[in-house]
């Protein structure tokens, strides 16, 4: 996969453009979350953009995709276990948030590359409903690899519902968006 150029990629998805907080509103990061980022981000880099059978693997889940959300969801999803994996599978949840949030970037940079996303549609609707499915798909492939602690999932339940301020209220369907190829 070609690395498309960088500058039509959302803003923040520079690392050199990152602040010391992984998320908005979150106390600064530490150096040792900040190293794990750099690291995290530079796997995900050569996972997307390098040669080989991974980058591959993460295109063919969004182009098989019939709505654009759900395949960039599902692919940063399938990106963060990836990386896990390659970095033994200590990542703290808030680089992981951080991760997904550039791993976004990057995949969503690319359908606007290739045509199949327009930048403006890169929209506050369009990313939650993106994060949604990347969670969910997150959820299910690490049940499905039997890495699930259901009390770990409660927590981090409760914990994504604060900062949504969902508390328990349900959430309005995002938009279909339409797929990678435009299908």
């Amino acid at each position: 996969m070609q690395q498309p150029n960088m500058q039509q990629q959302m803003p923040g998805a520079d690392m050199e453009e990152m602040d010391d907080e992984l998320e908005p509103g979150t106390e600064p990061a530490t150096p040792e979350e900040q190293a794990q980022l750099e690291q995290a981000v530079q796997l995900a880099e050569e996972l997307l953009f390098g040669e080989g059978q991974a980058g591959d693997q993460i295109a063919n889940i969004v182009q098989q995709s019939q709505d654009i959300t759900e395949g960039i969801g599902k692919a940063t999803a399938a990106a963060i276990i990836a990386i896990e994996k390659r970095m033994g599978g200590a990542i703290d949840d808030a680089v992981k948030w951080e991760l997904g949030r550039e791993i976004i970037a990057m995949l969503s940079g690319i359908a606007v590359e290739y045509g199949a996303l327009a930048e403006d549609e890169i929209s506050d609707d369009f990313l939650d409903a993106v994060v949604s499915h990347a969670y969910s798909e997150y959820l299910t492939l690490k049940e499905q690899l039997g890495e699930l602690d259901p009390q770990q999932l409660q927590a981090t339940v409760s914990e994504a519902e604060q900062l949504m301020g969902n508390q328990g209220q349900q959430q309005q369907a995002a938009p279909k968006g339409r797929g990678l190829l435009g299908v």
